[in-house]
């Protein structure tokens, strides 16, 4: 049951991004949008480990720096890019999500990884329910490549993440990599657009919004989902979002949700649950570390 709740979890809070970037970058360039969202939530973080007196060594602050830079600096830097460079939202959402056969077809060569015919019918589903959600892919151009660093970005942090299996607890994981996006966030707004916003109600509540559900609840279950479930079954569940994210955009901005992001769910589910089939979420293993998650915090050195 608990494996459920931290799916349902990942997919809820990784969905409800979309809203907070389409309130912000109204009232702001995307560069310093991001840039904010970053240090805020990088303040928020280091007040908590230093109330509970994190540590951690060394080489795992080298290591969740690294991930820090491909899921925070790589993904997200390369979308709000693709979209600045005109790439439309739908063409980088199916760009992104070949993640999961990226995801599948590393763990094969690297780990010896063996999916069923079933398993990959859902890999193969779960790409055309993304496409049917999101209208198909645009008109291809140079900027594509944004959304592919975007793609390699988090496919890499996944297989990191396995690779490693750090022990580091969760918050002081994420707080380690927001500061090394944080880095490179103000450092890019810096020598492009620039900083300076001006702090409207819709900017503060954009702010908000992608600081705690999309930042801390989004990556947070993010990386508790990698540790509990796996790389490949992670990967999976992001076939999820844009229906989801559909449906965000209807609640909080009144977007409308049509017949094609209703069925995309459902198909969505249906890919989850083939590639779920004969063991595909291991208790053990893939990355999936859960007796690490209940240590008490390590001090910083």
């Amino acid at each position: 049951m608990d494996r459920i709740l931290v799916a349902g979890a990942f997919v809820v809070l990784w969905s409800c991004g979309f809203v907070g970037a389409a309130w912000g970058t109204a009232d702001t360039e995307p560069a310093g949008l991001l840039a904010w969202r970053y240090v805020i939530t990088a303040g928020v973080l280091l007040s908590v480990v230093t109330v509970l007196g994190s540590r951690i060594g060394r080489r795992d602050l080298g290591r969740q720096c690294v991930l820090g830079l491909t899921a925070h600096g790589m993904f997200l830097g390369g979308l709000f890019a693709a979209s600045a460079a005109g790439v439309d939202a739908g063409t980088a959402a199916l760009v992104c999500s070949a993640q999961p056969l990226l995801v599948a077809a590393a763990g094969a060569v690297f780990w010896g990884d063996r999916l069923a015919p079933r398993q990959w019918s859902g890999v193969a589903l779960g790409l055309g329910a993304v496409a049917l959600c999101v209208g198909g892919i645009g008109d291809p151009g140079p900027a594509m490549v944004l959304p592919v660093i975007s793609l390699l970005g988090l496919s890499c942090s996944a297989l990191l993440e396995r690779r490693w299996a750090p022990r580091v607890n969760l918050v002081t994981a994420l707080t380690v990599q927001v500061c090394a996006a944080a880095v490179v966030f103000v450092t890019v707004a810096v020598l492009t657009t620039g900083l300076a916003v001006d702090p409207t109600a819709r900017l503060v509540g954009s702010l908000a919004w992608l600081v705690v559900p999309a930042g801390l609840g989004g990556y947070g279950a993010y990386i508790l989902a990698l540790r509990r479930l796996g790389a490949t079954p992670t990967s999976m569940l992001l076939y999820l979002t844009p229906p989801v994210s559909a449906i965000w955009a209807w609640a909080m901005l009144g977007d409308r949700v049509g017949a094609p992001q209703l069925i995309a769910m459902g198909l969505g589910v249906v890919a989850v649950l083939l590639a779920a089939d004969s063991g595909s979420f291991p208790r053990r293993g893939d990355g999936a570390e859960p007796a690490h998650l209940s240590q008490v915090p390590q001090k910083v050195t």
